[in-house]
């Protein structure tokens, strides 16, 4: 009993002592203000030292903090600006240091990157044609805009005047003689340096003769077999459209439209060589307005993002209504395809569904007819987004360099894609014996495609890293990569015939395939503009009642 008092008393002095010690924080040169560049990752360290337990918070939801707390000692924080500062002016942030009862700010600034502010991003006019006034702001001096016009010939620039940071800039359009719209970009550049950044752009639609609204919705949810399989179960791939009216299903357009979709969808191998193991369905859809944008319904409510961005969102929901309501379609196998009735320059996947917790691969991949139906971009486009993230899931291989390192929380995201078989074109070690295509590095019979180890992936310049320096994946061009064709081949072989192949079995699959490929691959009509990455939805399968 009297040990047990001893001890007591004894912890009692210990922690008693401990309390004596005061928070303090020691910098190595005082902190009271840091300034970060207006580009989204921008980051700073600083370094102090505490003598108690401490705790970093901001209020801001731009700044990030890492580590957020620690232990008395010498310590290093990492600021990072989550975001580009769009805002036209620097902004502010507080960080607060916490010890105890003792306090310390810190003022965190980001100056204010590079703008063009659009009055408005979309126009829409009228098939006969009219003035377009582009009214924006920008903090870029004179000699270093830059603006451009894309499949713009029949915009035609009247005037351009500027009053301080306030540009207008005045275009006629031509009358528009096609029975479908038409679309034309306006690029803002900043070129200083030698380096050329795309700012903003502003998207100009412009009506066709066939511009309308449907009133007969007789033929909508109308089913095609447009292919069955032949080989293994079946794996559904569903086709339809958004923004086709009443008129441009009677005609047959919209049955081209799904038809040509279909046969882009099997122009690259090995999906090319695997074509019989797919199901293949074309879904009609009746539009209300074969346009997008404000005023206008869609069968998918599709919107296409505009700005800078190629990005595309729709209703998913809507979307899997349609797939599901074909008889025999797996739901949890599908990949829906929505083609958008519009000439566009853009694309997007999402995939990331759920059946109670577990994941599936349905997937939709949305993409417009880009120029037109003949047009190369089209066919690239939607190679990219419906085969390679749609079906196969892969990242995309391209980087920024304003994008900078690839952040922790991304790398984790991707890994955890990666323990679902997904993803598996990018990696984040440069060991030849233990990146994912390590295969590859050591097989002579794969030497002549040029597969190593290649900085820059998922749209960061640096920290992840890709097989081929160029690809499918990557500007649209030279078709999927030897590591990329493995994971949609081994994807069919599991999925369709219930077959776990090993290395050797894709090489005998592949090679004769790529002895024949290396005269008919097309390389052209590398991508004009950054697509989006494919987005994660983490969310439940589910249809509309």
């Amino acid at each position: 009993m009297k040990q047990t008092i001893v001890f007591f008393f004894l912890l009692l002095f210990t922690l008693s002592c401990q309390e004596e010690i005061e928070p303090n924080f020691s910098f190595t040169n005082e902190q009271e203000e840091i300034t970060l560049e207006g580009d989204a990752n921008s980051e700073t360290t600083f370094s102090f030292s505490s003598s108690r337990e401490w705790e970093a918070t901001t209020t801001s939801n731009w700044l990030s903090i890492s580590p957020s707390s620690g232990e008395a000692g010498s310590q290093r924080i990492t600021l990072t600006a989550t975001s580009e500062n769009a805002t036209g002016t620097t902004r502010s942030a507080t960080v607060l240091l916490t010890s105890l009862t003792l306090t310390h700010e810190i003022t965190v600034k980001q100056s204010a990157s590079d703008f063009v502010a659009l009055e408005q991003e979309t126009y829409q006019i009228p098939a006969a044609g009219d003035i377009v006034n582009i009214q924006f702001l920008t903090n870029v001096e004179d000699d270093e805009l830059s603006i451009y016009g894309t499949a713009a010939d029949w915009l035609v620039q009247d005037t351009r005047t500027r009053s301080t940071n306030s540009y207008i800039i005045s275009l006629r359009a031509l009358p528009n003689t096609e029975k479908s719209s038409r679309t034309a970009y306006v690029l803002f550049y900043k070129e200083a340096d030698g380096k050329q950044t795309l700012l903003n752009t502003v998207t100009i639609v412009q009506k066709g003769t066939s511009s309308g609204t449907s009133t007969d919705y007789s033929a909508d949810k109308q089913v095609r077999i447009l292919q069955q399989a032949t080989l293994g179960k079946g794996l559904p791939i569903v086709i339809m459209g958004d923004g086709f009216i009443d008129t441009e299903i009677a005609d047959g357009t919209y049955d081209q439209v799904m038809d040509k979709a279909m046969e882009n969808l099997f122009t690259e191998e090995p999906l090319k060589s695997l074509r019989d193991y797919f199901n293949v369905y074309a879904i009609t859809a009746v539009s209300k307005n074969n346009n997008f944008g404000n005023g206008f319904e869609t069968a998918f409510s599709c919107e296409l993002e505009g700005g800078t961005s190629t990005g595309i969102s729709g209703d998913d929901e809507a979307v899997m209504e349609y797939a599901g309501s074909i008889d025999g379609v797996d739901l949890e196998e599908t990949l829906a395809v929505v083609i958008l009735n519009s000439s566009d320059y853009a694309g997007t996947t999402y995939f990331g569904y759920s059946n109670n917790s577990n994941a599936i691969e349905f997937a939709v991949a949305y993409c417009p007819v880009i120029d037109n139906l003949e047009s190369e971009s089209f066919r690239q486009v939607l190679v990219h987004e419906a085969v390679g993230h749609g079906f196969t899931k892969l990242e995309d291989e391209y980087s920024y360099e304003e994008n900078g390192s690839i952040p922790a929380s991304e790398i984790k995201k991707v890994q955890e894609l990666q323990a679902l078989n997904w993803a598996l074109n990018v990696d984040f070690t440069t060991d030849e014996n233990e990146v994912l295509w390590s295969d590859f590095l050591h097989d002579s019979r794969y030497a002549s495609e040029g597969i190593g180890i290649y900085e820059g992936a998922c749209t960061y310049i640096s920290g992840v890293y890709r097989p081929t320096y160029e690809s499918m994946m990557n500007s649209n061009v030279n078709g999927f990569n030897a590591p990329s064709r493995k994971a949609m081949y081994d994807m069919v072989m599991k999925r369709a015939m219930q077959q776990e192949p090993t290395y050797e079995d894709f090489v005998a699959f592949d090679l004769p395939i790529q002895a024949q490929a290396k005269y008919t691959t097309r390389a052209s009509s590398a991508m004009t503009r950054p697509l989006p990455r494919p987005r994660f939805v983490n969310k439940q399968l589910s249809t509309k009642e």
